[in-house]
């Protein structure tokens, strides 16, 4: 614990040292804003509505990283340092940018957290990319603070963001298909990543204690961990959203007994695949729930 501190006291010198730095511009003098963004979804998003005049990092962008077993590292704490805006879901889901944030004071950058613009509270999902509102809100801030930061092209980030915003209702009206044809399909999952993305399908969830329990790193209780057996083996449950990034010996466990209970198997991740666009990742994963839907009503 006495590393840690003095690894973070010496984050925030650094934070310090670097903390005045110019708004970066191009060779052409074209004013370049930097983006942070915690996780790399969110700084997908950031660059496709930004495009050449924004330069986007983001932090947590491994797919086959345990995002919460991420750590700070001195050069993470200078590209912080760095940013004109920053993007963070909260949450909890990124508390090691949060209690950055709280021990610097930040009076250039403009910090955009998914959390504040849905005005969600502590203790709820905080997967918050799998809901498409709060991809429209977060869309819709960094285009007025990339308009502010750099008004000369207003006009660009007017343009990238109608686009982006075509590709998200394209996306909203395949979630109102799927709700229409299949909804109220009982579903359980390994821990509540694709929750709120499955609320919007309609679907059921069961097993949710089990889940968040899970993703805090606890043990589920015995009771919990037979009731999930249960329904898998009988039936209730039709599709089991699989984690594909945090994995335990429990729960392999109970996806061997979904694949050997003829229970449909769905994988899911925390973090954006690479070469991806978040578009793209949405649609893959709708595209598997859709043939696995399909698959079952052969």
């Amino acid at each position: 614990m006495f590393v840690r501190k003095n690894l973070f006291a010496c984050f925030v010198a650094l934070l310090a040292f670097y903390s005045y730095q110019k708004v970066a511009y191009a060779a052409d003098d074209t004013k370049i804003i930097h983006v942070i963004a915690a996780e790399n979804m969110y700084g997908d998003i950031a660059q496709q509505l930004g495009g050449q005049y924004v330069h986007v990092d983001s932090i947590l962008n491994n797919p086959d990283q345990d995002p919460h077993l991420f750590e700070l590292t001195p050069s993470i704490g200078k590209k912080i340092a760095d940013a004109d805006v920053i993007i963070v879901n909260g949450l909890g889901y990124d508390a090691w940018m949060d209690r950055l944030l709280t021990l610097y004071h930040f009076n250039r950058q403009d910090i955009v957290s998914i959390q504040s613009l849905l005005g969600r509270k502590e203790g709820e999902n905080p997967h918050l990319w799998y809901n498409i509102e709060a991809i429209e809100k977060l869309s819709q801030q960094l285009r007025q603070v990339y308009s502010r930061l750099n008004p000369q092209e207003k006009v660009f980030f007017q343009k990238q963001f109608a686009s982006f915003d075509v590709d998200l209702k394209q996306i909203q009206q395949r979630i109102q298909t799927i709700h229409q044809q299949y909804s109220h399909i009982k579903v359980a999952a390994t821990e509540p990543v694709f929750g709120l993305m499955a609320q919007k399908l309609g679907f059921e969830m069961l097993e949710e204690p089990y889940q968040w329990v899970v993703m805090n790193g606890g043990e589920p209780t015995p009771k919990q961990i037979v009731q999930f057996i249960q329904d898998l083996k009988t039936h209730q449950i039709r599709i089991l959203f699989y984690n594909e990034q945090v994995s335990t010996p429990a729960t392999e466990q109970l996806k061997k007994i979904a694949i050997e209970s003829g229970v449909a198997v769905v994988g899911v991740s925390e973090t954006m695949p690479a070469h991806l666009t978040y578009q793209q990742w949405m649609n893959q994963v709708l595209d598997k729930v859709e043939t696995t839907l399909k698959s079952q009503h052969q």
